[in-house]
C-alpha cells in the first residue's frame, strides 16, 4: 500500500489530529478478505487482505469506482455482515454482530412512508433499550440538530428529496453514535443541496457532544472527499485493495479553488488513472507484432455498452479541444470511475490512446469515426476478435454450432476470477453482437454466430445495452 502524507498544519475536528492517531481505532478491519457467490454460483472476491481503521476524531472517506467493494468495506466495518477471513475488531475488541456504536445512512432515502419524520427518526432506537419520555426527547434533539424542527407529523411524501436525506440523517444520529458511516449518502441530491448536507455534517462533526466523534464515508467523488476528510483512501478494484493513503490537513471551510485543493485533487486523479489507464502496455510487444495491452494476457472488458463507447468517441470528434479526461468527465456528467471504465474500453479496443492523462485517437480510431456503418462494424469486428477474453466463445463456436450460456459463464469465472462472470458475458454478448461475431438466445440460452440478417442496429450512439 501506498502511503503519501501532504504536508500542513494539523486539521481541527472533535480530537486533534495527534490525539486521534495515538488512540485505539474506533472501528478496524485486520486482513480482511470477502467473496461472493454469484447468481450462476461463480465466488467472486470482492475485497483482498484489506487492513484499514477508522480513529477517533477523524473523518476517512473511502473512495474508488463502482464495484470496487467499497460498500462492502463499510458493512464489514459495521458489523452488518461477515468477512470471509480475517478480522474485524471495535475498540480494539473482537466485532460480533452489529456495532452497536455505529449508525449508517445510505444512499437511498429508506424511510417507512407510512410514519412520520419524528416515528421514523424513532426508529434508529428501536435496538436501544430506552423509555418513551428518553425517546421523545432523543428524537426531538436529532430532528432539531438536522435542521427539522418544524416537520415532526410530516410524511415522507411531503418532503424534497434533501430533506428526507435529512431524516435519514437523523435518524442515524438519535442514538448519538460514535461512529457516523456515510454510504453515497449525497450522490442522490442535486448540487446544491448535497453541498448544503455536506457543511452542516462537517459542522456536526466538528462541535463538541452534539454530533459522532469519528465519521466514515464512502464515496466516488474526489471533490467530495477532498472537501470533508481529514484522510483519504483510494481503493482499487478487482479484487479490492488500499491503494493511495492521503493525509489532508487542509483547514475548514475549505475553497475548491485554493492550490493546494486542487493539488490534492490531482494527485488522486493521476492515481486513478495510472492505475487505471498505464501508459506503458502489459507486455513487451514482440518484433513486428504489435499487441494491446488487453491482447498480452487475460484482461476483462469494462462493462460499459456499445451505445456509450461510439458516444464517447462521437464527443471527441465533435469536440476536438476535449482532450483531458477530467475535462472528459465532466462533459459527459459520468463520475471520474465511470468515465476511467468508458475510456479504458475504446482504448484496449485500439481506438484511443491515452498518455498521462489525455485521452488522443489512434490512427485506426480516426478511420473508425469516418467510416460509415457497415464499415465501422468491420473494424470493431476485427478489434474485438483480438481480445483474448473473446476467444473462450469463440473457440467454442468454431467447434459447436450452439454453446449452452451457462457453460461460457463458467469458464470466464475461471478465467477471470476477481470478475463478475454473469456481467462480463452479458458486457462480451452485447459486444460481439454489434460485431456481427456472435449472439445469445435469451429464450434457449444458447451462444450462437449470427447470420447476415439477424446482425442488429447499433442503436443510438446515447443509448444504454
Amino acid at each position: 500500500m501506498t502511503t503519501t502524507t501532504t504536508p500542513g498544519t494539523a486539521v481541527s475536528g472533535t480530537a486533534p489530529a495527534s490525539d486521534a492517531a495515538a488512540a485505539a481505532p474506533i472501528a478496524q478491519l485486520c486482513a480482511v478478505t470477502k467473496s461472493f457467490t454469484t447468481a450462476g454460483g461463480h465466488e467472486l472476491k470482492v475485497l483482498d487482505n484489506i487492513d484499514l481503521d477508522i480513529r477517533e476524531g477523524e473523518l476517512l472517506a473511502l473512495l474508488g469506482q463502482s464495484g470496487s467493494g467499497k460498500s462492502t468495506i463499510l458493512r464489514c466495518l459495521t458489523g452488518l455482515i461477515e468477512p470471509t477471513s480475517g478480522r474485524v475488531l471495535a475498540d480494539g475488541q473482537p466485532l460480533h454482530g452489529v456495532n452497536p456504536d455505529a449508525s449508517v445512512v445510505f444512499q437511498t432515502f429508506a424511510l417507512y412512508p407510512w410514519l412520520t419524520v419524528a416515528q421514523n427518526v424513532a426508529v434508529g432506537l428501536m435496538a436501544h433499550r430506552v423509555s418513551r419520555a428518553e425517546r421523545d426527547a432523543a428524537v426531538q434533539r436529532a430532528i432539531e440538530l438536522i435542521g427539522l424542527g418544524n416537520y415532526h407529523a410530516a410524511y415522507p411524501r411531503e418532503l424534497s428529496g434533501g430533506m428526507r436525506q435529512r431524516v435519514g440523517i437523523a435518524r442515524a444520529l438519535v442514538s448519538q453514535p460514535r461512529l457516523l458511516c456515510l454510504d453515497e449518502a449525497f450522490s442522490a441530491l442535486d448540487v446544491l443541496t448535497a453541498e448544503n448536507l455536506r457543511q452542516e455534517l462537517i459542522s456536526l462533526w466538528r462541535g463538541h457532544g452534539t454530533g459522532p466523534k469519528s465519521v466514515f464515508m464512502v464515496t466516488h467523488n474526489i471533490e467530495e472527499a477532498v472537501e470533508m476528510a481529514t484522510r483519504i483512501v483510494v481503493l482499487f478494484p478487482h479484487p479490492g485493495r488500499l491503494g493511495l493513503v492521503l493525509d489532508n490537513p487542509l483547514p475548514y471551510p475549505r475553497d475548491s479553488r485554493d492550490p493546494e485543493f486542487q493539488r490534492l485533487v490531482k494527485v488522486i486523479h493521476e492515481t486513478i488513472t495510472t492505475m487505471t489507464l498505464p501508459d506503458l502496455p502489459a507486455e513487451v510487444p514482440v518484433a513486428g507484432h504489435p499487441i494491446s495491452r488487453a491482447r498480452g494476457r487475460m484482461e476483462s472488458i469494462p462493462l460499459v455498452s456499445v451505445a456509450q463507447i461510439l458516444g464517447l468517441l462521437s464527443i471527441l470528434h465533435d469536440t476536438p479541444e476535449l482532450s483531458n479526461i477530467y475535462d472528459i468527465s465532466d462533459e459527459i456528467g459520468k463520475e471520474f470511475g465511470e468515465t476511467i471504465a468508458l475510456v479504458k474500453a475504446a482504448e484496449i479496443l485500439e481506438l484511443i490512446e491515452t498518455p498521462k492523462d489525455e485521452v488522443r485517437f489512434t490512427e485506426l480510431g480516426r478511420r473508425f469515426v469516418a467510416a460509415d456503418r457497415q464499415g465501422r462494424r468491420a473494424i470493431f469486428a476485427e478489434q474485438v476478435f483480438k481480445l483474448r477474453i473473446f476467444h473462450i466463445i469463440i473457440a467454442l463456436l468454431k467447434e459447436y454450432e450452439e454453446v449452452d450460456a451457462a457453460r461460457v459463464i463458467k469458464d470466464i469465472g475461471s478465467a477471470l476470477p476477481y470478475e463478475n462472470p454473469e456481467k462480463t458475458f452479458q458486457t462480451m454478448i452485447a459486444w460481439g453482437r454489434y460485431a456481427g461475431l456472435m449472439d445469445c438466445n435469451p429464450h434457449t440460452q444458447k451462444v450462437f454466430v449470427p447470420q447476415d440478417d439477424e446482425r442488429g442496429d447499433e442503436g443510438p450512439l446515447e443509448g444504454e445495452r
